[in-house]
């Protein structure tokens, strides 16, 4: 984690592990940090929900790195957060985290 997203009060110490929540990027934050996508980001449900809510939900990423990154850092939310976003992945992709998580990095192996 950069000092930069530290000193932005992103991350919060989890209470599941030693490593650090990083939340989502808010609106405000994407907006600025994405200028030219904010837009579509924006109207996309689960980038509209994360930047909501502060909680991290498993989605298809460009990268392997990227998609281990978010997997990680869902891991280190609270399991009242991990049960909220259980509850919008079913909603949004009819299943939880962790079995969408699992079928996403098939495609990369």
């Amino acid at each position: 984690m950069t000092r930069a997203r530290a000193e932005a009060g992103r991350s919060t110490k989890s209470v599941a592990g030693n490593n650090m929540y990083e939340r989502p990027y808010t609106k405000e934050e994407i907006k600025r940090y994405y200028p030219d996508k904010a837009e579509m980001l924006l109207k996309d449900p689960v980038h509209l929900w994360r930047a909501e809510t502060g909680i991290e939900l498993i989605h298809k990423e460009p990268t392997k790195d990227e998609q281990i990154r978010i997997w990680n850092n869902w891991n280190e939310m609270t399991d009242e957060m991990k049960k909220k976003s259980n509850e919008k992945s079913a909603e949004l992709f009819g299943k939880d985290n962790t079995t969408y998580n699992e079928e996403i990095m098939r495609d990369w192996k």
